[in-house]
């Protein structure tokens, strides 16, 4: 209980620094007795003006960044949350850059052998100074022979003692959730099941094998994207605290104004590839800021850091694709049939109403210049509307929305004028058309027929068992009451499909 509150302590100091106490203030109805608290509890810390005056978004990641590993996740998963802490702060908190001092490569080298039972010569050369540091794990360059060829590689190590630093922090949080909780003015913020999350978020990130794995499915699904490449993963050098892949042969994406890559085909590649990866495979990279992001030559984009990833199921990116596509075309009323049919929005709901609703999204950016449209703000505005709709979204939405918004950002650094409609247009009918057609409509019919084949085996052993079951109560009939022959017939018959269905 004290070092709980001397960790409470800490983040009242912390959040008084970067003048964050005053947004917590305006929530809350006990207003003078929470100034005194604050007051009493942050004497002796030096008063900074240095914040003041930048954005709510842009004070809390910095805080949240000085506070340590997992409130640099916790604050990750927040800036996903536009509908609890509002478009602007989550746009703003979407900055947020995991960046902390590196440890030190003596540090890193013992790591590695631990890890491999080798001496470090024995598994790289040329092993780097850090060149990344960020609040899990830090980066090298090294080299390694694969196949008798010497090939350069990122090695990416887990910062010491990193898993016991992170349990402990996250269940402090959990004691401060669970205390914060008690007034109603903090309820409305949900902080327990954001906290919940970023434990289950850092779980992955704590085991370099996963991403390793990430980086595996994310080069088997774009494999024939002639645009968009990952680096290739070397197994044999991984392990839970390290991973090897293959060092990125490009320009960090903000730094290639006084080459000759095209960044304008840079911008709409970015676009296209992101629009295959959510909605073609249903697996996206959920962090594609600049920092990793890079580019090659010929304007092909090389994305690294696979920690935070995304998915979307079958149904979430048809809704997604068909959603988009509305807008485009301006057709509010099938947009809307699309929620319902979904069921997406509650039966009792009319479509009428939500079409209207939906037009008052996207009947203002009609006329607007392409740099004035965002896909992401479009987007944030439907899931506002969809609230009053009495819609709930999956939190993979909500993180595919926040990667639009970065990824938007992104294209518009390289290409301000690009609109975003055009370019995904033809993406998206080709997606639907593929999607809808009666090509993939006999794919699922096999996939049908395939579970049920899966289950004919059992067929035979389920129709003996319902035979024995029917001629046992036509026998407990005799006894009683004499049982017509077409009812047991048709009691056979029922059990049979009935049966027949569960199996399917």
């Amino acid at each position: 209980m004290i070092t709980n509150f001397f960790f409470f302590i800490k983040i009242i100091r912390t959040f008084k620094e970067y003048n964050i106490l005053k947004l917590i203030r305006k929530n809350i109805k006990f207003k003078f007795l929470f100034d005194v608290f604050t007051f009493l509890i942050s004497l002796g810390k030096k008063k900074s003006n240095e914040y003041k005056e930048s954005p709510d978004g842009i004070r809390i990641a910095q805080a949240l960044n000085q506070l340590g590993p997992s409130f640099i996740k916790l604050g990750q998963l927040i800036s996903t949350r536009p509908d609890i802490i509002g478009n602007v702060v989550a746009e703003d908190m979407a900055l947020l850059r995991d960046s902390l001092p590196p440890f030190s490569k003596d540090e890193a080298i013992k790591i590695i052998e631990q890890e491999f039972q080798k001496d470090i010569d024995q598994i790289f050369k040329n092993f780097s100074e850090p060149v990344a540091a960020a609040s899990i794990a830090q980066v090298h360059f090294a080299k390694i022979m694969n196949e008798s060829q010497e090939i350069e590689v990122a090695v990416k190590i887990l910062r010491p003692n990193i898993k016991e630093i992170i349990e402990d922090e996250m269940k402090r949080l959990e004691w401060l959730t669970k205390f914060l909780e008690n007034f109603q003015e903090f309820k409305r913020l949900q902080a327990g099941s954001i906290v919940k999350k970023a434990r289950e978020v850092i779980k992955f990130e704590l085991d370099l094998r996963y991403e390793a794995a990430a980086a595996s499915e994310l080069s088997e699904n774009t494999k024939r994207d002639e645009n968009f490449n990952v680096p290739s993963v070397f197994w044999d050098k991984v392990s839970q605290k390290v991973l090897t892949i293959e060092k990125v042969d490009g320009l960090p994406i903000d730094k290639i104004d006084n080459t000759q890559i095209d960044k304008q085909q840079a911008a709409k590649n970015l676009i296209v590839t992101f629009l295959r990866q959510s909605i073609r495979d249903g697996y996206f990279h959920a962090d594609l800021h600049q920092g990793n992001l890079f580019i090659d030559e010929s304007s092909n984009l090389i994305a690294v850091d696979f920690g935070i990833m995304g998915r979307l199921d079958k149904q979430n990116r048809r809704y997604l694709a068909e959603i988009i596509y509305g807008f485009i075309r301006q057709d509010y009323h099938d947009i809307a049939k699309i929620h319902k049919e979904a069921g997406l929005i509650d039966k009792n709901e009319s479509i009428e109403d939500f079409s209207q609703a939906l037009r008052s999204i996207g009947e203002p950016i009609i006329n607007q210049k392409a740099k004035n449209i965002s896909m992401g703000n479009v987007l944030v505005q439907l899931f506002e509307i969809t609230k009053q709709f009495n819609m709930s979204l999956q939190p993979q939405l909500l993180l595919l929305q926040k990667t639009m918004i970065i990824v938007e950002g992104v294209a518009r650094n390289l290409d301000p004028n690009i609109n975003f409609w055009e370019v995904s247009k033809p993406e998206i009918e080709e997606w639907l058309k593929d999607e809808l057609g009666i090509k993939n409509r006999l794919k699922e019919t096999q996939e049908t027929l395939k579970v049920l084949a899966r289950k004919v085996p059992d067929l035979p052993d389920f129709l003996s068992r319902a035979e024995n079951a029917i001629d046992t109560i036509s026998e407990m009939n005799k006894e009683k009451v004499p049982s017509p022959n077409y009812l047991i017939r048709g009691g056979v018959v029922f059990i049979i499909i009935l049966g027949i269905i569960a199996l399917i």
